[in-house]
Formats: C-alpha cells, sequence, structure tokens
C-alpha cells in the first residue's frame, strides 16, 4: 500500500472526533477515543482494565462543561492541535522507530499517553482500581514491547483553588509560583486562558492551583514586585 494510501493515525482522525464533540482544540483525550475506532491490542487492553468507549467520550465531553468552559467548535476557525497533541504524537513516533516502523501504531499512542502523564486515562484507570503499571503489564502479557522505566505515578489533585488574572499579571504570577512551587514539588499548579483571543479586549487567565498553595499570596506578591 503506498504511503498516501495508508489509514490515518488515531492522531490525525483525533481531529474528526474532537468536530463531533464540538470542542475547538484537538488533545490527547480525542486521540484516545480515535483509538476505539478500530480493532487493535490497545483497546482490548484498555476494555480488559475497565476503560471503555463510553467512559471515555463521558470525561472527553466534561471538559466542554469546565468553569468557564472552553469556546466551541467554530468551521470558520477549524480546529487547532494544544501542546499536548504535539507530545504525545511525538513520543509515538519515537516509540515506533524505536521498533523499525515508521508509522506508529494504536499501541504506541497508549503506551504514549501513559509516559506523557495523560491526565484522563490516570484518572480513569484510578477510578477503577487499576494503574498505568497495570496498564503497562496488561500489554506486555499480549506481547506489546513496553519501556522498563518505571511509569509516572497518579496523584489526584488534592482540592482545587483558583484566581483570575490579567495577561501582564500571568506571567509574573508564574514566576513566584516557580519560585515557590517549581515542578516536581509537593503542591502542584497551572493556567488556562480565558475567552477567545479573536473577539479582542483584554486576555485574562485563570490560574489553578491545590489547597496547599495560597494564590492570593502569589498574586499580591507579583503585584508587589511590578510595583516596585
Amino acid at each position: 500500500m503506498a504511503p498516501s494510501q495508508e489509514p490515518a493515525t488515531a492522531a490525525y482522525r483525533a481531529g474528526a472526533v474532537a468536530q463531533r464533540l464540538e470542542h475547538s482544540w484537538i488533545g490527547t483525550e480525542h486521540v484516545l477515543l480515535a483509538l476505539f475506532d478500530e480493532p487493535s491490542t490497545a483497546i482490548e487492553t484498555l476494555e480488559e482494565l475497565g476503560v471503555t468507549r463510553e467512559r471515555v467520550e463521558e470525561e472527553a465531553r466534561a471538559l466542554a462543561r469546565s468553569d468557564p468552559p472552553p469556546p466551541p467548535y467554530d468551521p470558520d476557525k477549524g480546529l487547532s492541535p494544544n501542546p499536548a497533541w504535539y507530545k504525545l504524537t511525538g513520543c509515538a513516533k519515537g516509540l515506533a522507530l524505536a521498533s523499525g516502523r515508521r508509522r506508529p501504531e494504536p499501541e504506541d499512542f497508549l503506551v504514549s499517553m501513559v509516559y506523557s502523564e495523560h491526565a484522563s486515562l490516570a484518572s480513569l484507570l484510578h477510578h477503577l482500581g487499576s494503574s498505568q503499571r497495570d496498564l503497562l503489564e496488561a500489554l506486555a502479557r499480549r506481547g506489546v514491547r513496553v519501556p522498563e522505566v518505571d511509569p509516572p505515578a497518579y496523584r489526584p489533585w488534592r482540592g482545587l483553588r483558583r484566581i483570575e488574572v490579567t495577561e501582564a499579571e500571568l506571567g509574573p504570577v508564574l514566576d513566584v509560583l516557580a519560585e515557590r512551587h517549581p515542578p516536581g514539588s509537593e503542591w502542584r499548579w497551572g493556567f488556562n486562558w480565558l475567552g477567545d483571543p479573536a473577539e479582542g479586549g483584554p486576555r485574562r487567565a485563570r490560574v489553578d492551583g491545590e489547597n496547599g498553595i495560597d494564590l492570593d499570596a502569589a498574586l499580591a506578591e507579583a503585584r508587589e514586585r511590578a510595583g516596585s
């Protein structure tokens, strides 16, 4: 079969999944759903552990019900892959090449989700009484080559605090958080932009943190530094 005639991988079928769900982005959750479009060892393994298409789709749909909700799909603007999609795709291609294959298989994407810390998959496994390690072992029993490196341990967020900041405040706030709670430390945090930049007006962002992080104090310090 000529390369141009090869079936699209899950990474590229994910766009159709995102459009069907009326999401404006393409993420790893859409790749995971796209895996269910064809029979594979990856899907057999997921279903053995209780991860079904229905469960995965409910998790994906829940993203559109977050507060505030992300902008819905707009045919005029199209779809944009998010950074997690690029990270996952690159990891899957690397696994395929390491095994002597040019094209990633469903199992490459699934293993990549384990090591790229796919939060939805890890959460589903956790709620089903399973883990990423259980998933890798189940794949290995089916003859899939998996890395010998331990997968990252899943840790549910311990509470959730939020603040909203302006675009100008975001960078200084993130600098304070990175100093107080660097990556890999006990308490976790992150941020997302709010609204659609195409609509104009000043951009705002939402900063999230676990209960052990004083976000208000971080914002106050960032403002103090900016004024000094």
